[in-house]
């Protein structure tokens, strides 16, 4: 894909202590304190938004890890501490040829860098302000990771100290979505907030972290109310004309100026918005309400929704289990673009909220005029439709939280319905290792051109990847899953074509190596890199 292409008051958040303050006396914007670009692109780098790009495909341009299989020891184990949850590890290279990473973190912004020996190292750290749970410094995580690997899994120690990190996911909320500019700012999601910072010095990569500013959600023109008093920002993506595009829970879509100076809000009416979006080229933007599925068209000056400009709405199957096991949210799954400009095909992909989830394979601009409606369905927008079920024809109950890894005309899916049908929340996550509760599945999807038919590719039931988006790389065409295997955290690469296991990295089983819901990245060496509970983990197997 192109990269071109909460609670009460808001002042209550305690986001904007020199904000602009309406005559509603809710604050609406801070301004940027330096010069901002008139256009907005992604950053120059491998992966500068989360799914790394704006079709939301999770598919990397390079090579991947080619080593054997192998318990991967200390002298490859590159581990920097820092707070429990990172927003993913965004790269910017500068000028000068550096490449730094930014790394938005529930806690704090850090910049890393890889050292002449292949080692991360801090740059730079701005602190955030905690909220209702305290920051962690890293001889705290090690501390706590320490006594949560000693305790046994399944027992009440264990559970207890799990459970201190209940709603965690909550205070996630302010490192989850971000993304980076050409010009090297970071935007990243606060709840009510988009906040920029960027280098102290522009330009320097050596330089501190500074906020420059923010823009505040205007809660008169949401949708909130007693189901959602809350703002919640949910997603971030860009436009191919710079504008950045944010998604609030109560179904709101909102276009923002790239100086953050205004916001254009448009409403799904009816709707609550749990995921991501996925922008195309031409300005579609794909969102997944819990009912339905939209297609937006951005104009330039504002969001159309009518069909002459090319938008689309079709609603999804919803089963009881939407209700009584996942509060109502509908699809799990952010939708990712599947077709390039360059293909005679193009598509969106997305799951529905079946009680045994299915995926969609949705014809994303005008239906080809010889596509005949297919059996059953209720659109002839609907290229494919199958059961998300990892092989077990059985299944009465199947959910994947995580949004599909598309390459080509293929879409990968893992299982992340817990066992035990628990919603993951922070203290499941934590118990991810524990046989009673592990999910197991990865499916993958395949358009076969010549028939114009949705296939299964290929299904593999016994590879785990509970709670985190795998990732593929197109140079060797293998995808990459962190999950546990006897006993213990391991990255598997896998065939992309075949299915077949390439090979398993053994991490360990400390909890440290958990990814807690956030996707493996790839840097261009082939190393893996990905922010664990407590860290970032820097693998040195590529090149």
């Amino acid at each position: 894909m192109s990269r071109a292409g909460a609670r009460g008051l808001c002042l209550l958040f305690g986001l904007l202590p020199a904000a602009v303050v309406t005559g509603f006396g809710c604050p609406r914007s801070q301004p940027i304190d330096t010069p901002m670009p008139e256009t907005v692109t992604l950053a120059r780098g491998t992966c500068p938004i989360i799914h790394c790009n704006t079709g939301q495909t999770d598919a990397l341009p390079l090579r991947g890890p080619e080593a054997p299989s192998q318990q991967v020891g200390a002298e490859a184990l590159d581990h920097l501490w820092s707070s429990p949850i990172a927003g993913g590890i965004l790269d910017y290279r500068y000028e000068n040829g550096r490449t730094v990473f930014w790394v938005p973190q529930v806690d704090r912004i850090m910049k890393l860098e890889l050292d002449g020996s292949n080692n991360l190292v801090k740059l730079a750290e701005l602190p955030l302000e905690p909220k209702k749970f305290p920051r962690r410094s890293p001889e705290e995580m090690r501390a706590i990771i320490a006594e949560l690997d000693a305790a046994a899994l399944g027992t009440p120690a264990y559970d207890e100290l799990a459970d201190r990190w209940m709603d965690y996911q909550l205070e996630g909320l302010r490192a989850y979505y971000a993304m980076l500019n050409d010009q090297g700012i970071l935007y990243v999601g606060n709840r009510s907030s988009v906040i920029a910072y960027t280098d102290a010095a522009p330009g320097n990569p050596d330089a501190g972290i500074v906020k420059v500013g923010e823009f505040v959600f205007e809660k008169l023109k949401l949708q909130l109310g007693l189901e959602m008093p809350l703002v919640i920002m949910i997603g971030i993506n860009v436009t191919p004309d710079g504008r950045l595009v944010a998604v609030t829970i109560d179904g709101t879509v909102v276009a923002i100026e790239p100086d953050l100076s205004e916001g254009h809000y448009h409403h799904l009416e009816g709707e609550r918005i749990w995921n991501s979006v996925a922008i195309d080229d031409d300005g579609g933007i794909y969102v997944a309400g819990n009912k339905r599925m939209h297609k937006l068209i951005w104009t330039g000056k504002g969001f159309s929704d009518h069909a002459e400009d090319g938008a689309w709405v079709l609603p999804y199957a919803v089963g009881d289990l939407d209700a009584s096991l996942r509060a109502k949210r509908g699809t799990g799954t952010t939708p990712a673009l599947m077709g390039t400009e360059e293909d005679a095909d193009q598509f969106v992909v997305v799951a529905d909220a079946a009680d045994v989830n299915h995926l969609m394979l949705l014809w994303r601009d005008d239906i080809p005029d010889d596509w005949e409606q297919l059996p059953g369905t209720g659109s002839r927008r609907i290229a494919g439709i199958l059961p998300v079920d990892f092989g077990d024809l059985a299944a009465s109950n199947s959910y994947s939280e995580n949004s599909a890894t598309v390459f080509e005309y293929g879409a990968v899916l893992a299982n992340n319905q817990v066992k035990t049908d628990e919603a993951m929340r922070m203290p499941v996550q934590l118990k991810m290792m524990d046989p009673a509760r592990t999910p197991y599945g990865v499916q993958k999807f395949q358009w076969n051109r010549e028939s114009r038919r949705f296939e299964v590719a290929w299904i593999r039931a016994d590879v785990s990847s509970p709670n985190s988006t795998p990732v593929v790389a197109m140079e060797n065409r293998q995808l990459h899953v962190v999950g546990p295997k006897e006993g213990q955290w391991v990255m598997e690469t896998i065939d992309w074509d075949s299915g077949a296991t390439r090979a398993v990295y053994a991490l360990g089983r400390s909890e440290r190596f958990n990814p807690i819901m956030l996707a493996l990245q790839l840097l261009p060496n082939g190393d893996p890199i990905y922010a664990g509970f407590g860290g970032i983990f820097h693998l040195k197997l590529g090149r």
